[in-house]
């Protein structure tokens, strides 16, 4: 009983070691990776099988020379876009002419912080005594002396000026916006220029924006970022009674502007 469970064990272990090679060598057939070898060379009729050389041994007059190993053709290199089921070529780089319209999406944000502090004082002592005194008498010069002593003179002055600032400021602009490309530079650079308009009711919103870049910097989608142009300028203006809301009058600008205090 003993032996016929050691025979029945040998003969699952033998079937499931088999069921693994094979699945190996399946795995191995249909790979992707894989290269074809070289095609098998049918023997003649009278030829027979004959043992190859050991490396440490010279060939013999019976062996055959030895063969370079298999590559690949040539014509058939092993590339990516052959064995890759998910590969996507690369877009054709695009060519712009002028009057060709392009979206620049604008995504600026500005942060400023500054503080300063500035402190003076000053004072000044100053006294003069006046001990020669002269008169013209005759046409002539001659001394005169006070009869109730020299005249003094004693000044002190004192400032003290002391000034405290702080500033924070952070502002952000994002929106998109449509531009034309008005020039070609010779080395390929793009000037672009966009304008926008847009009123509700009495409000009234303008935005211009003008810059260059490169042709290589616009995405597939014809899109480019705002911070890839250079000598990059945007104006923004509002008008209406949202504008009215906030702003500040002639005088404030005014006075903000002399600071006469």
């Amino acid at each position: 009983m003993f032996i016929r469970c050691l025979d029945g064990f040998a003969r699952s272990i033998s079937v499931l070691v088999f069921g693994l090679l094979c699945q190996i060598a399946d795995a191995q057939e249909s790979s992707l990776l894989r290269q074809p070898g070289p095609p098998p060379v049918a023997n003649a009729p009278n030829a027979s099988l004959q043992p190859l050389p050991m490396p440490h041994q010279a060939p013999g007059p019976y062996s055959a020379p030895p063969q370079a190993p298999y590559t690949a053709s040539p014509g058939a290199p092993a590339l990516l876009s052959n064995v890759s089921w998910t590969y996507q070529p690369a877009p054709r780089l695009r060519t712009f002419q002028k009057n060709d319209i392009i979206t620049i999406r604008v995504d600026e944000i500005t942060s400023v912080t500054a503080t300063g502090a500035a402190e003076n004082r000053k004072k000044t002592l100053y006294e003069a005594i006046l001990t020669d005194w002269i008169r013209l008498t005759d046409f002539r010069l001659r001394p005169d002396p006070q009869g109730n002593g020299d005249p003094t003179v004693a000044t002190e002055s004192e400032s003290q000026f002391r000034s405290q600032a702080s500033l924070k400021s952070r502002e952000a602009m994002t929106f998109n916006i449509a531009a034309t490309v008005v020039d070609i530079r010779p080395n390929g650079n793009l000037v672009v220029e966009a304008r926008k308009t847009i009123r509700i009711n009495d409000n009234l919103w303008e935005t211009s924006l003008s810059g260059i870049c490169r042709a290589q910097d616009i995405a597939p989608d014809n899109v480019i970022l705002s911070r890839d142009l250079i000598d990059l300028e945007i104006r923004k203006e509002d008008q209406g009674h949202l504008r009215d809301g906030y702003k500040r009058g002639w005088f404030s600008r005014w006075f903000d502007r002399v600071q006469p205090f």
